[in-house]
């Protein structure tokens, strides 16, 4: 029972964590592209990429920083319980949700939408 429902939760899981991972570094890509172009208009080339490097490491740090120090603890799943096992320790378990909850074509579609409207309006990265 408990080994169906995990796999039930978990199924297309890492499919939509790596399609989420792709669209992430897809947008940050072409936002910085674009953040690089601007800067090298109002500071030309060379100042405007130190300037944008510095400002995205100490986002990228301040980022890291308040996501990980949160709560003291990072869950990588929205619905987990915490299960006291035999030796009185805690560990936290996923907990039950209905089958279905990971439509992973669905997600699909969004972030191939996201990613079409981004290239024909605004980024110009692929196309």
């Amino acid at each position: 029972m408990a080994g169906a429902l995990i796999s039930n939760q978990t199924a297309g899981k890492g499919l939509i964590a790596t399609l989420t991972g792709i669209l992430g570094l897809y947008l940050t890509a072409a936002m910085w592209v674009e953040f690089n172009d601007a800067l090298g208009t109002l500071f030309g080339p060379s100042i405007g990429v130190i300037i944008g490097t510095l400002v995205f490491l100490i986002y990228q740090d301040r980022k890291n920083v308040k996501e990980f120090t949160f709560g003291q603890d990072y869950t990588t799943s929205e619905s987990t319980t915490l299960v006291k096992g035999k030796d009185g320790r805690y560990t936290q378990v996923d907990s039950d949700v209905e089958k279905g909850r990971n439509p992973v074509m669905f997600i699909a579609m969004i972030y191939f939408a996201i990613f079409l409207v981004s290239e024909i309006s605004w980024s110009d990265l692929i196309f």
